[in-house]
């Protein structure tokens, strides 16, 4: 059965209606949308929902208050997960969010895991004017995705794996890189 999946990050500025990255293809769909702040995420979910997305997935910035309240608003229509870090990234990702929250240009990717996806194909990246970027990089299988995540961990302060089927699946992907940068994967609780 194919998917239609939604992931939601907050970026200053953005608009929710627009689509930042689309992945199509016999295997479904993957958007990444933006919100310009975290309550906007509560409409767009409830109209994504509406419209037929049946997983979506919050960025780790949201947390647990935001991820509760988006399950509350898709009722039960879809399965709505969000990126949380094992033990392992705990102390990475603080410092990840220190250095944010003091205006440093930060350099993060978002690794999609959608089957056929061609990760040299289907990669948006985004340059911020003050510095720092964000990759938004589909790949076929989670195998690619340590492989990706091996390649540019050099380059960024935070991952986080969308589309892995759990815990297991990130493992590769923290042992590929290390664990020198944080890496957070989706949770879904009932």
């Amino acid at each position: 059965m194919a998917h239609d999946r939604v992931i939601i990050y907050e970026e200053a500025g953005a608009d929710p209606q627009a689509d930042v990255m689309v992945v199509e293809n016999g295997r479904g769909r993957t958007r990444v949308r933006a919100v310009a702040e975290p309550a906007q995420m509560v409409d767009l979910v409830a109209g994504l929902v509406g419209e037929g997305a049946d997983q979506v997935e919050l960025c780790g910035g949201f947390g647990a208050v935001w991820h509760a309240e988006a399950r509350r608003v898709a009722a039960g229509k879809a399965t709505v997960g969000a990126i949380y870090y094992g033990f392992e990234s705990l102390t990475n990702v603080a410092a990840y969010k220190a250095r944010f929250e003091a205006g440093e240009a930060l350099s993060e990717a978002f690794v999609i895991v959608h089957e056929d996806a061609d990760p040299e194909v289907d990669r948006v990246v985004h340059e911020r004017e003050a510095g720092g970027r964000t990759t938004f990089v589909a790949v076929p299988d989670e195998a690619a995705a340590a492989a990706v995540a091996a390649k540019m961990a050099g380059e960024l302060q935070l991952i986080e794996l969308y589309g892995a089927a759990g815990p297991g699946s990130a493992a590769p992907v923290i042992v590929a890189v290390d664990a020198s940068v944080p890496v957070g994967v989706s949770g879904y609780g009932r």
